[in-house]
């Protein structure tokens, strides 16, 4: 399977184990997680160490989720991001996205949510990608649209925060691969800070068979065909 992706600026891969103490430090972290992603459950170290061990022994296709760290090339990680709650049959899933440090916040936001649609629709093939975003970040919410997304919704009242004790209100918000592939701010973005253009479907791999053991050779065939497709001006 697809699991990394390369920007000028920034790449993502895969979480793994190893990648614990830095991922327990942003989850315990209440700037952090107050946006990214409320109610945290994980309460120790050796608990998420766990989870991103048996991550390791399934297919995201079985999971339901994959996670990524956000590789600054120069400064190493400085975030995370993650495809969950997918579905096979309504070939969908939730995107969850953040920053660890707010000066990183913006451009490498940015150029982390380019790579990941260029995964979830030309490697995984998507039909859709979508997101909550709590009422008090509308900032976030502005940004999505402003990239493409359609605002899909408010859900009043509908997340209980622990940390604060009270409801607060989500809004949702969702890109179809139809949309995305005639957006045209996505195009000129991604030739910007990617390198070439993302709604353009890979001229060859269109499919990747996640649970075959010839899936490092379509990798490698796709990754060789990406620094091979040209930029368009």
């Amino acid at each position: 399977m697809i699991s990394s992706n390369q920007g000028n600026s920034i790449s993502l891969r895969q979480s793994t184990p190893e990648d614990t103490k830095i991922l327990f430090k942003a989850y315990t972290d209440e700037k952090f997680i107050h946006l990214y992603r409320s109610n945290n459950p994980i309460k120790s170290e050796e608990q998420l160490k766990q989870i991103l061990t048996e991550r390791t022994k399934h297919s995201p296709l079985k999971t339901g989720i994959i996670e990524f760290m956000i590789i600054h090339n120069k400064y190493g990680p400085i975030g995370v991001t993650m495809l969950g709650d997918y579905s096979k049959i309504h070939r969908r899933a939730e995107y969850l996205i953040g920053l660890f440090d707010e000066k990183n916040r913006g451009r490498y936001t940015l150029e982390a949510m380019l790579l990941l649609l260029d995964l979830t629709f030309n490697a995984y093939n998507l039909n859709k990608i979508y997101g909550y975003v709590y009422g008090y970040n509308d900032f976030s919410l502005r940004s999505a649209v402003n990239l493409g997304f359609s605002y899909e919704g408010t859900l009043n009242n509908h997340h209980y925060c622990t940390n604060e004790k009270r409801f607060i209100s989500l809004y949702v918000n969702g890109l179809e691969a139809e949309d995305f592939r005639r957006n045209y701010k996505i195009k000129r973005l991604s030739q910007r800070f990617i390198g070439r253009d993302i709604t353009k479907p890979y001229k060859e791999v269109t499919a990747i068979p996640i649970e075959s053991k010839l899936a490092a050779e379509y990798e490698n065939k796709l990754l060789k065909n990406l620094h091979s497709l040209p930029t368009q001006k």
